[in-house]
């Protein structure tokens, strides 16, 4: 795929192309600083809306029922399951003593239990929590993610190995946005066993960039993992903050032309492949931007955003993406037009349909339902 340092900005022109039974699932602010869990349907109404405790962070599906997760902002207390059928809240899941939870979370594939990463923060390491979903959410055992500060994971394919964004940073709750072990933060991205805990094997990036905080990932149907990560370094400093990385093979760190790589701020935020896995993107909300990469690391463009960090792919559209941001805005993007639009030096108008929702800020994740 050809690289380019294009930069794109945004349309108006397009159609929505939602599956009429899709919906959007996000976290968001409003003006008054309340905090919502909120649905919207495919016409852009909000089809849910639950009041929360605190700022949500990323939200986890039941494989089986009409059942999400919705996890608490780091260093968070709380899990809330929502019954998305009957739009009721099921049950709150709080963490344990000594445990606080960092906002992500999955269902295993038979949909028995929820695993939640989590930090016990006497002693700074990071565990998985285990829950059992058929006794109510009852806290079962948990194992070691094998590094400080698991955040974001993802199961692979074989539904039983984990692959954990341990990001390094040291947190404790009495604190909560004081990160205290910059200097000697080993940040890593850990394979292991959902069965054992056991360690498989694990991937850090050079040496030179140890405060590369690894936060989020996806996996695609191949098991490639594509890594956004924010640096915790001096700032005038440019590391990569995009990887891919496969099995047992090392991290492959990415960098962008240099025009797009200052834009990002040292600061990624979300990450999502597409649909047929040939490519990711990744957000960057401080730098107002969205970057485009090719499966096998090749840059492919960028398009204007502010403040964007939600995103997902569109299941059965090979190239389609949605993006929300702290505007209140939800727009579509197609990585194929792009690419295919370059490729020729066309002037390119994304693929978007602008959901304003003046009055809120999205928060950093977003996941389709179809239900």
């Amino acid at each position: 795929m050809q690289a380019s340092a294009s930069l794109l900005l945004l349309g108006s022109n397009a159609v929505f192309a939602y599956n009429k039974s899709q919906k959007l699932l996000s976290c968001r602010t409003n003006q008054e600083g309340e905090h919502f869990f909120s649905m919207i349907d495919s016409d852009g109404y909000l089809a849910l809306n639950i009041l929360m405790p605190a700022r949500g962070h990323d939200i986890a599906l039941h494989p089986h029922e009409p059942m999400a997760a919705v996890f608490a902002r780091r260093p968070g207390d709380f899990v809330w399951m929502i019954d998305l059928a009957t739009k009721e809240v099921v049950s709150k899941v709080y963490a344990k003593s000594g445990r606080h939870y960092y906002g992500h979370g999955l269902f295993t594939r038979d949909g028995s239990k929820l695993l939640c990463s989590e930090n016990d923060y006497e002693t700074g390491e990071g565990v998985i929590g285990v829950y059992d979903v058929r006794s109510n959410f009852v806290r079962i055992g948990e194992f070691k993610s094998h590094g400080i500060g698991p955040h974001d994971f993802k199961l692979l394919n074989d539904d039983k190995t984990l692959v954990v964004a341990n990001g390094g940073i040291r947190t404790h709750p009495d604190l909560p946005r004081v990160k205290s072990n910059l200097e000697s933060m080993r940040p890593n991205l850990a394979y292991v066993s959902s069965e054992t805990g056991l360690l498989l094997h694990k991937h850090e990036p050079e040496t030179e960039w140890h405060q590369l905080s690894i936060r989020h990932i996806d996996v695609s149907a191949n098991d490639q993992v594509a890594i956004a990560m924010q640096f915790q370094g001096k700032p005038f400093l440019q590391p990569p903050l995009i990887a891919i990385q496969k099995g047992e093979q090392p991290m492959q760190l990415l960098t962008a032309p240099e025009e797009i790589q200052s834009r990002l701020h040292n600061y990624c935020g979300s990450v999502a492949f597409s649909a047929d896995g040939a490519e990711f993107i990744v957000t960057s909300p401080r730098g107002g931007i969205v970057t485009y990469w090719s499966v096998e690391g090749s840059y492919i463009g960028a398009h204007e955003q502010l403040d964007a960090c939600g995103v997902c792919r569109v299941p059965n559209q090979p190239s389609m993406f949605y993006v929300s941001d702290g505007r209140g805005s939800i727009v579509s993007v197609n990585s194929q037009t792009m690419l295919n639009n370059i490729s020729k030096n066309i002037p390119y108008e994304l693929l978007e349909t602008r959901y304003s929702f003046d009055s809120s800020k999205w928060d950093n994740h977003m996941i389709l339902y179809a239900g």
